[in-house]
């Protein structure tokens, strides 16, 4: 029985040893955390674990422009309120972005890193099934998996995804893997097979590019005229 490649989770290159903070922890507190840590951000978490919301260090930043805030700002009254709010922020409660944006650990890559970009964020807290924080994925996180080799993909793309789409001897189907960039020539036997196989192949976990040379031996994409 032929299995398609396992495709990566957050699970898989989340960061599991996580420095937290609860609601009431200091300012202060927060800025040695981040400092002593080499962290960007700290979760919050209430009693049970649950993230409650996150400080990065463009929150703690805010205090640096108390004066600077003090002037309203007719065209931002909203936005200048909140800023003011977290210059003047004693505890993570009064200065965390709350609620945080969150991914379970079974989303793929590519769902985490579409959440990043549309919530234009730099890191999303990972819960478990039960809500719980399990982790922190990174932008730099996501791209560790284009850091696989060429002979890893090429591995994954013949021994594995080949046997699993063409269910047939692939001898005829070459795999070249080079910076990532996969190509693949040779025929198969059907259109719907060229086009599922260079799709798929495209979608691979560290794939940057698919170059497409396959040629088949007939054309089952077409609608026969009755």
């Amino acid at each position: 029985m032929s299995f398609l490649p396992r495709r990566r989770t957050v699970a898989d290159v989340m960061t599991t040893s996580v420095h937290i903070a609860g609601p009431q922890t200091p300012f202060k507190l927060l800025v040695r955390l981040i400092e002593e840590n080499r962290v960007s951000a700290i979760p919050i978490v209430d009693q049970q674990g649950m993230p409650v919301g996150i400080v990065s260090e463009a929150d703690l930043l805010m205090k640096e422009r108390r004066s600077e805030l003090e002037h309203p700002d007719l065209a931002h009254v909203r936005k200048r309120r909140e800023q003011r709010t977290k210059a003047d922020a004693v505890v993570a409660s009064e200065l965390m972005t709350s609620p945080p944006i969150t991914v379970p650990v079974s989303a793929t890559l590519a769902e985490a890193a579409r959440l990043m970009q549309e919530r234009n964020v730099r890191r999303l807290v990972v819960i478990d099934g039960s809500g719980r924080i399990a982790g922190i994925v990174s932008r730099s996180d996501l791209l560790q998996v284009f850091l696989r080799t060429d002979e890893e993909l090429r591995h994954e793309v013949k021994d594995v995804l080949l046997p699993a789409v063409l269910l047939e001897a692939n001898d005829g189907v070459r795999v070249d893997v080079r910076w990532n960039v996969v190509t693949l020539t040779g025929e198969v036997d059907r259109l719907s097979d060229a086009r599922i196989l260079s799709r798929m192949t495209g979608d691979l976990d560290g794939v940057v590019s698919v170059i497409d040379h396959l040629k088949y031996r007939w054309d089952d994409t077409k609608v026969p005229a009755l």
